[in-house]
């Protein structure tokens, strides 16, 4: 017998499906209903595109979060870099603050390290008291010394903070500790600055408190300078107070000061040359004489400033014919005067009659005290007024006045014995 071939099993896929008709019932009749078995194919899978899905998002979450840390790390690198800046700026300001603030006092400090030179060199030893002008001295050079220290502190040159904002992120970062080396430079310069600054106010606070001291030993110091050149002429002694005067009453180390000091130490040396020509006119055989009158003139005065002149003959009068002198007074400066003598005062001294005369010019002289107890613009009366002032002195010989203007009233005599 035949047998059929082997079926293949991909006929199936050609053959037409073996179709069966059921009959069903339907109102209108019998309706066959036709059943394929057709063979199903398995639904396609989508796995593979889910992958590719999932990988494509997996991708760009990764590629967003190094965008974002990216962006975040920029961000990060602008804002350390903007806070640097911020801060070495306001280092910068506050450098040149102190530095404008330095360069004031350096500017003071160094004019009043030029007065303090000035005054130190025309203050010599004898016109103040030595000790006060080595105090001063070294207190002026520690100044000198502060001073340069703040002239270094002045020179040294502010670092600017580079504003230039780079644009890459590790420039940003790379700028950063530059900024902050630049900070702090600034830092320590505005320390120093201060630091200079507080030794100048130390320094100068010193420094005027020696001034002080010095300034204040200069009274005495004139005053024995003067009793020293008692013989110079009134004029320049005048000068020489009002000199000195102006230096005691200096409050600080500065050109007011300074001048002061070289008009003074100016005039010292002026009053020297004056007494020491005074002295040389009166050489001779009555300049120890002379002197010891003058001395005696001056010790009753009550510190009205006297000059003598000498000469054979005063109105006429001198050497065998007798005594004579004369002097004018002036209430101006405290009251000075120049009283002139013959020969024949200093030849007859100490004799009741050259000292009654001598004691009746210095009436004259101390009248630039006591004017307004007489009659002062009356030239009888300022006869009468020094004769008056001899007597309350205790002078009764006729030298006193008494020879020449007459016995003046007691009212007088008492009036002039409170005149000192």
């Amino acid at each position: 017998m035949t047998q059929p071939p082997p079926s293949d099993p991909t006929d199936a896929a050609v053959h037409p499906p073996i179709a069966a008709t059921y009959p069903v019932a339907s109102e209108s009749g019998i309706v066959p209903i036709s059943t394929d078995h057709e063979q199903v194919s398995p639904p396609e899978r989508p796995a593979a595109r889910s992958r590719s899905i999932v990988g494509w998002a997996v991708g760009l979450g990764v590629a967003a979060l190094v965008i974002v840390g990216g962006a975040f790390v920029h961000v990060s690198a602008n804002l350390a870099f903007d806070e640097a800046l911020l801060v070495a700026e306001d280092a910068a300001v506050d450098a040149e603050a102190a530095r404008d603030d330095m360069g004031a006092v350096v500017a003071a400090a160094s004019a009043e390290g030029e007065a303090s030179d000035a005054i130190a060199a025309a203050a010599g030893d004898d016109l103040v008291d030595p000790a006060a002008r080595a105090a001063f001295v070294e207190a002026a050079s520690v100044s000198a010394t502060a001073l340069q220290g703040a002239e270094t502190a002045l020179g040294a040159p502010i670092a600017q903070p580079v504003d230039d904002k780079p644009i890459w992120t590790w420039e940003l970062f790379d700028a950063v500790p530059a900024l902050e080396s630049t900070t702090e430079s600034l830092d320590d310069l505005t320390r120093a600055l201060t630091v200079a600054d507080a030794a100048i106010d130390a320094a100068d606070a010193d420094l005027d408190a020696a001034a002080t001291a010095l300034y204040a030993s200069v009274a005495p110091a004139a005053d024995a300078l003067e009793v020293a050149n008692v013989s110079a002429r009134n004029a320049v002694v005048i000068d020489f107070r009002t000199a000195s005067d102006t230096v005691t009453r200096q409050t600080a180390v500065d050109t007011a000061a300074a001048d002061a000091f070289e008009g003074y130490a100016a005039q010292a040396a002026a009053l020297k040359t004056s007494a020491a020509e005074v002295l040389q006119a009166k050489a001779g055989p009555l300049y120890d004489t002379r002197l010891a009158v003058e001395a005696y003139a001056r010790s009753i005065a009550g510190g009205v400033l006297l000059e003598f002149d000498w000469a054979p003959y005063v109105n006429g009068v001198g050497g065998p014919y007798g005594i004579s002198g004369t002097a004018t007074w002036n209430t101006a400066d405290g009251g000075f005067s120049t009283i002139t003598l013959s020969d024949s005062v200093a030849e007859t001294w100490p004799g009741a009659s050259a000292k009654a005369l001598v004691t009746h010019e210095v009436g004259h002289s101390i009248t630039s005290k006591c004017h307004e107890m007489f009659d002062s613009a009356d030239q009888a009366q300022n006869e009468a007024w020094a004769t008056a002032w001899a007597i309350s002195m205790g002078h009764t010989d006729d030298g006193n006045g008494v020879q020449a203007y007459g016995y003046p009233p007691q009212e007088l005599i008492d009036k002039a014995a409170t005149c000192r």
